[in-house]
């Protein structure tokens, strides 16, 4: 028996996120005894197209079962901070007779 409405459509439960980056991600996050957080990705979350639900992808399931889903913005910036990590620095070394070279 199915618990959905007569005015649902398959379609509109199911969305497929391939494809589509996802709206949120999923960590478990652990506490040590020094005070320190340690954020583990353990799966991802899209929206539905209709905005009536979401579907969680999972690739581990957290002990204590606490899942924190956090807006996709962390991970664009995480991916900002790697990218300029890999750039070459700037190179503030001072030359014989001409100053900081830039």
């Amino acid at each position: 028996m199915s618990n959905r409405n007569s005015n649902d459509t398959p379609n509109d439960a199911t969305q497929s996120h391939t494809g589509r980056k996802p709206d949120q991600i999923a960590y478990t996050v652990r506490e040590t005894s020094n005070g320190k957080e340690y954020w583990n990705r353990i799966g991802a979350m899209w929206k539905h197209k209709d905005g009536r639900g979401s579907e969680l992808v999972l690739d581990s399931i957290p002990m204590d079962g606490r899942i924190t889903l956090r807006e996709q913005r962390d991970q664009r910036m995480q991916d900002y901070q790697d990218e300029r990590s890999k750039q070459q620095p700037v190179n503030n070394t001072r030359t014989r007779d001409h100053g900081y070279e830039r």
